[in-house]
């Protein structure tokens, strides 16, 4: 039990070092581990967009950054969902709003094309939101 509990904590470890970018604090504990199918609140100061980069690995990795704009009631028909930078488009998720009291953004039901890194809208702020994987029961 306990070799188990040590091999996920080293390989949750592992993981997290190769994706720290240059820049980043790796002294702040800004990585988020969530089940698929759960509720993710993540933590990021107020904004009126936010960012994602989604990491898509099939044959080689591509990165898609993706912009969400928080509803104000001036632009109903753009926002509420995220989009791809590149295309313009709407890409499927979870849920997604903003919670003005816990100065958190909220995902229902998180997809496996959720996990990634999470910033504001101008880049400044980041967490990276990664995929809980559990062995046995």
């Amino acid at each position: 039990m306990y070799r188990v509990a040590g091999l996920v904590a080293l390989l949750a470890l592992y993981i997290q070092a190769i994706e720290f970018e240059e820049g980043d604090n790796i002294n702040v504990p800004s990585t988020l581990y969530i089940k698929v199918g759960a509720n993710a609140t993540i933590g990021l100061p107020v904004s009126a967009n936010y960012r994602r980069e989604i990491r898509t690995c099939t044959t080689t990795c591509n990165y898609d950054e993706q912009l969400y704009r928080v509803c104000n009631g001036k632009n109903k028909k753009t926002c509420g969902y995220w989009e791809s930078v590149k295309t313009k488009k709407k890409v499927a998720s979870g849920k997604t709003t903003y919670n003005k009291n816990k100065k958190s953004l909220i995902i229902r039901n998180m997809k496996e094309s959720d996990f990634g890194k999470y910033m504001t809208g101008n880049k400044k702020k980041s967490r990276y939101v990664e995929q809980l994987v559990s062995f046995g029961k």
